[in-house]
Order: C-alpha cells, then sequence, then structure tokens
C-alpha cells in the first residue's frame, strides 16, 4: 500500500467533514425546531469555507515546505552549483 501524502490526509479530512455536513443539513431540514434554520444555514455556510480553508491550509503548508528545502540547501557542507560556477 502506498503511503498517503498530507495533502491526501487533508482532502479525505475534507470529504468525510463535507459529507457529515451535508447529512447534518440534510437532517436540519427535516426537524420543526426553532434552530434549524439556524443550523442549516451554518452548514451551508461550512460547506463553502471548509474547502477554501484547506486550501489555505494546503497552499502555506507547501510555501513552508519549500523555504525549508531552501534553507536546508543553504547550509554550510552541501555543495551546491550555480550558473556562474559551471562557466569558470
Amino acid at each position: 500500500m502506498k503511503k498517503k501524502t498530507p495533502k491526501q490526509i487533508a482532502a479525505l479530512l475534507c470529504v468525510i467533514l463535507l459529507i457529515s455536513l451535508y447529512l447534518i443539513t440534510f437532517l436540519a431540514a427535516f426537524l420543526s425546531d426553532a434552530d434549524s434554520g439556524h443550523l442549516f444555514a451554518a452548514c451551508l455556510a461550512a460547506t463553502i469555507a471548509v474547502p477554501i480553508l484547506l486550501w489555505i491550509i494546503t497552499w502555506f503548508y507547501g510555501l513552508i515546505k519549500e523555504r525549508q528545502k531552501e534553507a536546508a540547501s543553504s547550509l554550510p557542507g552541501k555543495e551546491t552549483t550555480s550558473k556562474t560556477d559551471k562557466h569558470a
């Protein structure tokens, strides 16, 4: 079995959360309580907000990971070749 990447795990959690939100929204539509309208509106807003927040989190994760790679490559002892070194 392949090892799952953090992006795959986050996407799977997002799918599970969205499915549960859809179920809660569906149940809230049939409830006759006074708060069912508020619950329905909250689930509807979360349906839009959760994927956006997931995208922002994965985007920041990618930025941090890229900065770690750049910082690790600039450490002493790492051999890096630049374009100016190749022509010398």
